[in-house]
């Protein structure tokens, strides 16, 4: 084109490169740079001129005819060649325009040729072109056969380049790929390629040489020929041989081990074609059971969740597949594609058993979710501290927690701001301790200001991180908010101080032991009750408190509580104690007991009886007293009837005594005089008896509980308050049970209940009027521990307002100056000594009653 011999032939001036011919390589070329650009269009038009160009070629050879595009370019430079045709591109560059161009546009643009195809037609050009190249070099340019199927050099080596460059971007062809991978043999290959194909050639050319030259008769280079042929075919052959042997022992040997791996080849539907040694330990299928089964029915795999959301085919996926014995195991598979020239493409798939890894992870997953839920139920939480950064992370849900907004606390100064700033210096001066030590952790506790003017308080420890320079990077730790214990702490330290107040101005004394009855506490009052002080008392025996002869009774009680639970608490129980200086004294306890940390500790508290029985004494002194005067007071008020009602037999006597002096006088004697005497004598113990009766009951004497007729007991006291009163015309009626014929009493002091209360009685049916005056006297059991008497009367009943404080001191039933209203409080005080009970209440017909219980006795019992 440039009109540059050297460049025309590169030397073989007798077969240049015509124009159009390198105008259809340099296209060829131009289209195929276009391609690899993804520049579709532009390379389908370069493309089409070597086809435009192959074709005028082939129409004008066909036909015989000359359409003018020979002479069409640069017509001075070909017109000095003895051609045919000058200008015209032969049938080698036609073929080759055709071959190169179909297989671009076909493999490139519209992908219909496959890469094999595309291919085979350049393996085709690089042959027609090694034959051409070889006929030029080797072949005299007189012959009309050469020079019609001949190429020019320049254009055998852009045939050349151009048929490589299309094989190498279909390197994914298996034998493209033999010649370019990194293996031993990989020098190998590429010496056998070139000489398979050129040494062959080498015979042909040394004939042609022979020939040419005339070196040897033609029987003789025919054998020659023949010689090398045999012997190029022996040495390649038994080359070959052997490198296929080593190479095939290699391969078995690396079979072997790659078989006791876990790989499996599948079709692309999953088919099992390859069944590994080390699938047949895993799964427990054989081989023969696998082959031609489908891998994932077989298995029954199933890809986990979590694998199928974020798995690849460079990852692999995580699957769950059965083995043969029903185990489920988990494993990793990871897929590659295999392609195969000239045959079915294949699946390699790896499998890892990962099995137990899943387990660890499971373990660890369950691990992450139960600390995650206990530091939750705990309400702990978790931060992290960078401090070059100030940076400040927490778990979800702490600073919530903390009353705070979340974010709030997202580095050192917010949280400094959040934080008391006597706190913040406390912290920061752990924190240098913590790195002058070089500490693993440290401890901390601070209070968090709430936003609407409340506290918390939380305290927790970190973990220290260091630098190669020893600096403090980063800490780890958990906090955990305290304000609750810290309010119920300090409750507690306030209860504790206030008891502690009781405990040292309480009038009792404190004392508490624990199950081996050590003394643990001695409160302030026992010091001044036993005269020890605390101190000489705390971690001694409880037994140095009481005397001697006393000890082993106290300290049976107290085992038998430990073992049985019964006793000591809940009762009131008395004894003896014994002071520092010797002295004893009585004393009562109640004890209370509580546990904790599996030890027992007793609460007691004593109270100090020697001024109580003192007093109790002189109250029961004053009682007597009360109710000696009590009776005086009665007798007094009886004092006119008594002395009327004596008046009578006295008389009575009198007059029987003097009526039989008369008779006796005048001398009569027998019954008559008999009669006299013994009702005089009647009437004088009649007398007698009622002095006899006021006697007893005034006396004062000693109680005296015994057995006691109950009839006996109401018919004496009524005889001794009817005296004098048949004016009245009251009427007494008795109702007494004869299954309750005995009481356990002291008799005068019931006889005096009942005086007071048939006293009462009269005076009410004496203020009544003339109607029915009636007291009604009965007794029953109400069960068989007790006996109840009842005195019942026909009167107008007690006053409201009286009958609520009836047995109160100085309350009277009889009005205005009608005594000093010591009676019924007195007769209430006897029938609870006796263990009874006194009450009084107004009758629904009218009238009041009075009812009051005594200890019952079975008859037989007093005999």
């Amino acid at each position: 084109m440039f009109d540059v011999p050297a460049l025309r032939g590169f030397g073989f001036d007798d077969f240049p490169i015509w124009p159009l011919t390198a105008i259809g390589y340099f296209c060829l070329a131009c289209g195929f740079l276009a391609s690899i650009f993804d520049r579709d269009r532009l390379a389908s038009a370069f493309w089409l001129v070597p086809l435009l160009i192959a074709l005028a070629s082939i129409l004008q050879n066909a036909l015989a005819l000359d359409f003018g595009t020979d002479r069409l370019f640069f017509w001075n430079l070909v017109s000095t060649y003895e051609a045919p045709h000058p200008g015209r591109p032969g049938p080698s560059p036609t073929t080759i325009f055709v071959l190169l161009a179909t297989a671009g546009y076909g493999a490139r643009v519209r992908k219909w040729l496959s890469g094999e195809a595309s291919s085979l037609i350049a393996a085709i050009t690089l042959a027609l072109t090694a034959a051409t190249a070889m006929l030029v070099l080797f072949s005299s340019p007189t012959r009309r056969e050469i020079q019609i199927f001949s190429v020019s050099l320049p254009a055998a080596i852009a045939t050349l380049l151009l048929a490589i460059a299309f094989l190498i971007l279909h390197s994914r062809l298996l034998w493209v790929r033999s010649l370019m991978i990194r293996s031993g043999d990989w020098r190998i290959i590429r010496v056998l390629v070139p000489v398979a194909v050129i040494v062959p050639v080498v015979p042909s050319i040394l004939e042609l040489l022979i020939g040419r030259y005339g070196l040897l008769p033609p029987l003789a280079s025919e054998a020659l020929v023949a010689l090398c042929n045999v012997l190029i075919v022996a040495l390649v052959a038994y080359w070959a041989v052997i490198r296929v042997a080593r190479g095939q022992a290699a391969m078995v040997e690396l079979s072997q081990a790659l078989d006791h791996t876990t790989v499996v080849l599948t079709t692309p539907e999953g088919r099992i074609t390859h069944w590994s040694a080390g699938c047949e330990r895993l799964y427990g299928w054989s081989s023969g059971e696998a082959l031609g089964q489908n891998k994932y029915l077989l298995l029954r795999s199933q890809c986990r969740l979590d694998s199928a959301t974020r798995g690849n085919r460079e990852d692999g996926y995580e699957l769950v597949e059965i083995c043969r014995d029903g185990r489920e195991i988990s494993v990793l598979e990871r897929t590659h594609q295999v392609e195969n020239p000239g045959a079915a493409s294949v699946v390699l798939l790896k499998v890892t058993d990962i099995t137990q890894r899943v387990a660890a992870t499971e373990a660890l997953k369950v691990s992450e979710e139960r600390l995650a839920l206990a530091t939750s139920a705990h309400e702990l939480g978790v931060f992290e501290w960078d401090l070059p950064s100030g940076k400040l992370e927490w778990s979800p849900g702490t600073e919530q927690r903390l009353g705070l907004m979340p974010g709030l606390l997202s580095d050192f100064e917010s949280w400094r701001k959040q934080v008391e700033p006597e706190d913040v210096q406390h912290i920061l001066d752990t924190l240098a301790r913590t790195v002058r030590d070089r500490a693993d952790k440290f401890s901390f506790r601070y209070r968090f200001l709430q936003p609407q003017g409340g506290i918390r308080a939380v305290e927790g420890s970190s973990r220290a991180f260091y630098d190669a320079e020893g600096n403090l990077v980063r800490a780890v730790g958990v906090i955990l908010d305290v304000t609750e214990r810290e309010e119920r702490e300090s409750a507690l330290r306030r209860r504790e101080a206030q008891l502690r107040s009781v405990l040292e101005t309480v009038p009792d004394a404190m004392v508490v032991l624990d199950q081996h009855a050590t003394i643990m506490q001695f409160s302030t009052a026992a010091e001044e009750l036993w005269g020890y002080r605390a101190a000489d008392v705390l971690g001694r025996s409880a037994q140095m408190l009481v005397p001697a002869d006393r000890r082993t009774v106290h300290m049976a009680a107290l085992n038998r509580y430990m073992k049985t639970g019964e006793g000591i608490v809940n009762e009131v129980m008395k004894g003896t104690a014994e002071a520092a200086d010797g002295r004893r004294f009585p004393i009562e306890l109640r004890a209370g007991v509580a546990r904790s940390d599996g030890q027992t500790l007793l609460t007691v508290f004593v109270r100090n009886l020697a001024k109580q029985l003192a007093t109790e004494e002189r109250l029961s002194e004053l009682s007597a007293e009360i109710a000696h005067v009590s009776r005086q007071s009665a007798m007094s008020e009886l004092a006119a009837d008594l002395a009327h009602e004596l008046n009578q037999p006295l008389s009575a006597t009198s007059n029987f005594l003097a009526a039989a002096r008369m008779l006796l006088e005048k001398g009569e004697s027998g019954e008559r005089v008999v009669d006299l005497l013994r009702m005089g004598s009647e009437q004088t113990q009649r007398a007698g008896e009622i002095i006899r009766r006021m006697r007893a009951f005034m006396a004062r004497g000693e109680v005296e509980m015994r057995t006691e007729s109950v009839e006996r007991t109401v018919h004496d006291a009524v005889d001794l308050v009817l005296v004098g009163t048949g004016q009245f015309h009251i009427r007494v009626s008795y109702e007494l049970d004869s299954e309750a014929p005995f009481i356990f009493a002291d008799r005068i002091q019931v006889q005096q209940v009942l005086v007071n209360l048939l006293r009462n009685s009269m005076e009410a049916l004496r203020t009544s009027g003339p109607q029915d005056r009636h007291i009604t006297i009965s007794s029953h059991k109400p069960n068989d521990q007790l006996v109840e008497i009842v005195v019942s009367d026909s009167g107008p009943g007690i006053p409201p307002h009286v009958l609520e404080q009836l047995f109160s001191r100085f309350t009277s039933t009889k009005g205005n100056g009608g005594g000093m209203g010591i009676g019924l409080s007195i007769s209430k005080r006897i029938i609870e000594g006796h263990g009874g009970t006194l009450s009084a209440e107004n009758r629904p017909e009218g009238g009041a009653s009075f009812r009051f219980t005594l200890p019952a006795i079975e008859e037989g019992v007093e005999g």
